[in-house]
């Protein structure tokens, strides 16, 4: 009688064991970021960064010279500029964010989810697009 009792408790045991490593298993698959949509062509890409140059009109912007207590030119700083590279390191888009509003951009900001950053020096950030 002991060793049916017994019997039944390490396969109760066992069952036990087989459900949570299959929950923990679903789980992982249920919430795996599978986020394909982030990826981008060179289509897509291209216009993306066409698109954000007209809205942040890039090819006509001029640093702002203001003067400074002695009296020498000082250039005004944007907020931060992005610049962001493709795998052959070609420079695809630098783009001067001047107003806060230009950073929450919503081709801007796709372009940046689509791409890998690489790092920030002073106020520059610079990205890589696998395209």
């Amino acid at each position: 009688m002991n060793s049916l009792v017994l019997n039944d408790i390490n396969t109760i045991k066992r069952r036990l064991l087989l459900v949570i490593f299959a929950m923990v298993g679903l789980s992982t698959l249920v919430f795996a970021n599978t986020n394909v949509e982030a990826k981008l062509t060179r289509d897509e890409a291209t216009e993306l960064i066409s698109l954000v140059k007209e809205e942040f009109t890039i090819d006509a912007y001029e640093p702002t010279l203001i003067f400074d207590e002695e009296g020498n030119f000082e250039e005004v700083n944007p907020i931060q500029i992005i610049k962001i590279y493709d795998s052959k390191n070609n420079l695809l888009l630098e783009a001067p964010i001047v107003k806060l509003e230009q950073t929450k951009n919503k081709h801007l900001r796709k372009l940046l989810n689509a791409s890998d950053f690489l790092t920030q020096f002073s106020n520059t950030k610079y990205y890589r697009l696998d395209i």
